[in-house]
């Protein structure tokens, strides 16, 4: 079976899988609205990347300036379109003299330090309800002395009204 022969009947197979009624779905706003700001983002794109091969400018597309030509937050590039980032990463030329490792490389040691952080703070929260239950048994104690001395003093005030009489 050549390739054309094959195509014809998966195509027939195909239309009587699916229902010829049926009309295709409607996306929803946050979709529509996530397209236009991919397709905004592109188009943005490829005017910067073909702006600045013309000029032979060798200066960097930054993020900054994609979301301004894309009339779109830095944020929703970082947060909703990320795969622009590698695009603009391999359009721009490399950094002479600059170089950074990749940030996997820290990874690890701050997964370190944030758990070791976590730890410290969950023995401060410990340590910080031991000495709030030992303030509040010490306000108790000092009420209770205070109400002993008050009848301490009446006790001696009493003696010494039958002691002069």
């Amino acid at each position: 079976m050549n390739v054309t022969a094959f195509w014809a009947n998966f195509s027939k197979f195909a239309k009587t899988m699916t229902n010829s009624t049926e009309q295709p779905a409607k996306l929803k706003s946050h979709e529509t609205r996530h397209r236009n700001t991919e397709r905004r983002i592109r188009q943005a794109m490829d005017r910067l990347v073909a702006q600045a091969s013309l000029e032979g400018r060798t200066t960097r597309v930054t993020v900054a300036a994609l979301a301004r030509e894309a009339q779109v937050s830095r944020n929703t590039i970082y947060a909703e379109h990320s795969s622009f980032l590698e695009e603009l990463a391999s359009a721009n030329p490399p950094r002479a003299g600059t170089r950074r490792p990749p940030p996997k490389s820290d990874m690890s040691a701050l997964r370190a330090s944030m758990h070791e952080l976590q730890e410290q703070r969950r023995l401060l929260a410990t340590e910080n309800a031991s000495l709030l239950k030992r303030v509040l048994d010490a306000e108790k104690a000092v009420a209770r002395l205070e109400k002993q001395n008050a009848k301490l003093v009446q006790e001696i005030s009493r003696v010494r009204r039958l002691s002069s009489t």
